[in-house]
């Protein structure tokens, strides 16, 4: 080898040892860096199936929509909407919004119990309260967000603000990406699946999704949608897109399916079920088989 080409090595392995050893530097220094390395070697690990199985497997039962309305197994949300630029909220769309807790706080029906969970465990576990900076906002307060934060704030009927179904969460001086860097926010971004959340914009989706990580905004989906989306890595676009009109879909002890129209066929014994619009005109379906 001449003096040339043993230069060239030289330099290569140089420059591929300093990349080595300055990464590894910052993965020590960063622990919201060192964390999200961990997330995506562990989710890769820990994929999950989504069955499709045939209609002659389950026995199927017409359900009109004034009859699924009033069974008490069947719980009618607004849980499953997708909310984006390409998917914006209807004019004439009504949020079913509360107040958490007897707080000024307000946000969707079906996020409350989830979210007093989650910020219980967290309470308990980290001896740290966990704050929300923004849950439900009007078309108003939406249009006042985008004034004050042009970058981040998603257009009037693409935020999932709207419907009350976003919540961006914080600690005691750790907010935004800094929300990351702390033992709470970490717990949050890979657990806040169990509780029926998902890390909406997560930071491999920005292709999907057209927005930048957000690890301090969640979004309440239920069961068991969250836990697939989270250890499949999906995106909710890619998600809801996966699940195909008509088809059923087994996941441990659930059946999931997309249909729409004012008579629904569902599994003829159940013992619970969520049933949400899909803001595209479908009604997607969670059935707890047993």
């Amino acid at each position: 080898m001449n003096n040339k080409k043993k230069t060239k090595v030289l330099l290569i392995s140089f420059f591929i040892v300093s990349v080595i050893a300055l990464t590894t530097v910052i993965l020590i220094l960063r622990s919201d860096w060192r964390f999200v390395v961990v997330e995506c070697i562990s989710q890769v690990e820990n994929g999950v199936d989504l069955e499709e199985i045939t209609e002659n497997s389950i026995n199927l039962v017409d359900y009109s929509k004034s009859g699924f309305c009033k069974d008490k197994r069947v719980i009618y949300d607004q849980s499953m909407m997708l909310i984006n630029s390409d998917n914006l909220i209807k004019d004439t769309f009504l949020p079913e919004v509360v107040n958490y807790n007897n707080t000024d706080v307000i946000m969707n029906s079906c996020v409350t119990d989830a979210y007093a969970d989650l910020s219980e465990y967290v309470y308990s576990q980290f001896g740290q309260k966990l704050f929300i900076m923004s849950s439900f906002r009007t078309k108003e307060e939406q249009e006042k967000a985008i004034e004050e934060n042009n970058d981040s704030a998603a257009d009037v009927g693409a935020s999932e603000h709207q419907a009350g179904l976003a919540l961006d969460v914080y600690v005691s001086q750790y907010a935004g990406n800094s929300f990351l860097k702390t033992d709470v926010g970490q717990y949050v971004n890979s657990e806040c699946w169990e509780y029926g959340f998902i890390i909406r914009y997560p930071y491999y989706g920005v292709s999907k999704t057209g927005i930048k990580f957000e690890p301090w905004h969640i979004r309440y989906l239920g069961f068991p949608h969250a836990e697939i989306i989270y250890k499949n890595s999906l995106t909710l676009e890619e998600y809801i897109k996966k699940i195909e009109f008509n088809k059923y879909y087994k996941f441990k002890n659930y059946i999931i399916t997309k249909q729409r129209g004012e008579t629904l066929r569902l599994p003829e014994s159940f013992t619970s079920a969520v049933i949400s619009e899909d803001n595209q005109g479908n009604f997607i379906i969670s059935v707890k088989v047993q």
